[in-house]
């Protein structure tokens, strides 16, 4: 007989990223850390500085083939 465990196959949400534009020319990326009960840190981290959007979308790009990337809104 063959069990089969579900969570095995389970990705957990360990952090999420925000972007900010700072000023004209400086784009940032933050980094928040999830608990293991979901909950959202207060405190983050810079991750990435860019010069412009469009190379912090590229960044973004770069992670998320490595990765899975969850981001959070202004909302």
């Amino acid at each position: 007989m063959t069990y089969a465990n579900t969570l095995l196959t389970s990705k957990f949400v360990q952090f999420a990223l925000k972007v900010r534009q700072v000023s004209d020319h400086s784009w940032w990326v933050y980094r928040y850390e999830i608990g293991r009960r979901g909950e959202l840190s207060q405190a983050s981290r810079v991750v990435f500085f860019g010069r412009n959007k469009e190379e912090t979308d590229q960044w973004l790009q770069r992670q998320s083939e490595e990765a899975t990337i969850y981001m959070l809104s202004d909302n």
